[in-house]
């Protein structure tokens, strides 16, 4: 048997142990279909006080009876308590991660402390409801009503608010950092939301650039929005609304667009991932978009300024890409081809370019440090004004490039080819050269390699 997280088990039957407070173990022997959800509200109607040690990580308990339940510091995870009666409910330092609460009843409930990250609360009741330093990341709140509720020194970041009613709500040290709101969305007349670091979107609003990472946007409306170079990895856009909207430059990667209103949207240089999410027979390349993958081939691209950060680009051609500019930390470049690539001002920091060809490529004033360059083909490479600083360059072969003015502080040079390097004005400082092949290479009039 399978339960609902797929676990197996041994047999087409599961006892299910409850534990309460009065130390009586209770065990009911269920089928597969049953088994979260009858014995679960079996045991709650028996003794509305249960204790931890019950698993229910993704248990289905849609509409289920649990007013005054008390389920204090459960492992609630992924569970559907959609349509749940919660009244009066302690679930005070409850783990309900990813947690379906849309349309539950949860007004006078205790949710201090609990985890809510990423919960879905769609038009759930909160009125009165304690929610005082509950973590609420990425949440979907739209349209939830918490009237009076107390979100004192709760974490909000990146939740949505749109449609939500905060009236008379105690925001008291609320983190509202990236959360987003509408024009429908209520709160307290002293009280303003973008001020606090909130987001207001809908549609036709100027939304450049702005950070909805992991935020769950779904069935909100964004028509003709502009959200050139915004940061939407995992982003929720399930049936939004982004007729005419401009998404030139916009991070998609891990995104769920499916149902989405595309018509006549702008994706001009829009990045993409296998896992990005689209409905059905629509091509994003066809729009402009680029898909962002390992050996994919985006020879002489234009990617500049483009937010390619945490990206796996292991063995793709890139070679005479234009990447000027094109965010790139955490990068995964590693076997890729670079050759005579535009990579001016790039931010690579900590990028993994291991085995990674840059033969001619132009890296002017970009930013390497602590990127792992071993074994890298830098030969003829313009290096100038670069930081290196704190690079594994092992066995790199740098042979008559460009170092002008060049950061190599605190660099591992061991078996690096430099021969005919230009390293004029190049800061030096506690780099050893010990190991390092400096036949012809070019220095400072009077200057010496340590």
């Amino acid at each position: 048997m399978a339960n609902q997280r797929g676990d197996k088990a041994t047999n087409a039957n599961s006892n299910a142990n409850f534990i309460f407070r009065n130390e009586v173990s209770l065990q009911l022997t269920l089928n597969e279909k049953e088994h979260n959800y009858q014995a679960f509200i079996d045991a709650i109607s028996m003794n509305p006080s249960l204790r931890g040690g019950t698993d229910l990580r993704g248990a289905f308990l849609k509409g289920a009876y649990l007013r005054k339940a008390e389920l204090k510091k459960l492992d609630l995870r992924e569970v559907c308590l959609s349509f749940a009666d919660l009244i009066e409910a302690n679930l005070s330092e409850t783990c309900l991660v990813l947690a379906d609460l849309s349309d539950a009843c949860l007004n006078l409930s205790n949710l201090r402390k609990a985890v809510l990250k990423q919960a879905n609360l769609c038009q759930a009741n909160l009125v009165g409801a304690d929610l005082n330093q509950a973590d609420l990341r990425g949440a979907n709140l739209s349209k939830a009503n918490l009237v009076g509720a107390s979100l004192e020194e709760a974490n909000l970041s990146g939740a949505n608010l749109c449609g939500a009613d905060l009236s008379s709500t105690d925001l008291r040290g609320v983190n509202l950092q990236n959360a987003t709101y509408n024009l429908a969305t209520r709160s307290p007349e002293s009280f303003d939301l973008a001020k606090a670091g909130a987001f207001l979107i809908g549609p036709n609003m100027l939304l450049a650039q702005i950070n909805l990472n992991g935020v769950d946007l779904s069935g909100i409306d964004l028509r003709g929005a502009d959200l050139r170079r915004a940061n939407l990895r995992k982003t929720n856009l399930r049936n939004v609304n982004l007729v005419a909207a401009n998404l030139s430059r916009v991070n998609l990667t891990g995104a769920n667009l499916t149902g989405a209103d595309l018509r006549e949207a702008i994706f001009k240089k829009a990045v993409y991932t296998l896992n990005t999410q689209f409905s059905k027979d629509f091509e994003p390349t066809k729009l402009g978009a680029y898909l962002i993958a390992p050996d994919v081939s985006l020879v002489e691209v234009n990617l500049s300024d483009v937010d390619l950060c945490g990206a796996n680009l292991r063995g793709a051609n890139l070679s005479r890409a234009n990447l000027c500019r094109t965010e790139m930390r955490n990068v995964d470049l590693s076997k890729t081809n670079l050759r005579k690539t535009e990579l001016e001002a790039a931010k690579l920091q900590d990028a993994d370019l291991k085995d990674a060809d840059l033969t001619k490529a132009n890296l002017k004033l970009v930013d390497l440090s602590n990127a792992d360059l071993r074994n890298v083909n830098l030969t003829k490479a313009n290096l100038q004004s670069a930081n290196l600083t704190g690079a594994d360059l092992r066995g790199a072969d740098m042979t008559g490039a460009c170092l002008n003015q060049a950061n190599l502080s605190n660099v591992d040079l061991r078996d690096v080819d430099l021969s005919r390097a230009d390293l004029r004005g190049a800061n030096l400082k506690g780099t050893d050269f010990s190991h390092v092949d400096c036949t012809g290479v070019i220095v400072d009039e009077g200057g010496a390699l340590a």
